[in-house]
């Protein structure tokens, strides 16, 4: 399974791409929109986790430029924006699923291997460790949207 993320905060993408790639996707990072964009449309991705506050263009208007090409591909918002217009944004964008930031590694994973359909979630080959991280994987909400 081929994962793209788009996600310009450094460290938060070292983490993700370490967890996904220790479940066993295989992962592009990508740190600008316009990138993400570009990768989204020239490889064939399982599911594609968008940031919504990047530097060059939002991840929400990422997704909404590739929903109509990528009917079939989940599109997961990974934002720290979580007021109710932002999560109604992702549901009329055409995003699959919306996990605010601080996100738990649990429903990350079930989640993601929710949509893109895996049977279970993936052991993981190694313990990650978070070394002075100020992210929380204590128990957050993840909303379904659409």
């Amino acid at each position: 399974m081929k994962l793209l993320l788009v996600e310009d905060h450094l460290q938060s993408a070292d983490l993700l791409v370490r967890l996904f790639k220790s479940a066993g996707f295989e992962v592009v990072h990508k740190t600008h929109g316009l990138a993400g964009l570009k990768a989204a449309r020239r490889e064939s991705f399982d599911a594609i986790l968008l940031d919504f506050g990047l530097p060059d263009i939002d991840g929400s208007q990422v997704g909404l430029l590739l929903r109509p090409e990528l009917k079939t591909v989940p599109l997961i918002a990974l934002t720290a924006q979580v007021d109710k217009t932002t999560r109604n944004k992702a549901k009329v964008f055409g995003f699959n699923a919306f996990i605010p930031k601080p996100w738990s590694v649990a429903d990350l994973l079930n989640i993601v291997c929710d949509l893109t359909k895996r049977n279970e979630l993936p052991a993981l080959d190694e313990p990650i460790e978070i070394i002075e991280q100020k992210l929380s994987t204590q128990e957050m909400a993840v909303v379904r949207v659409g």
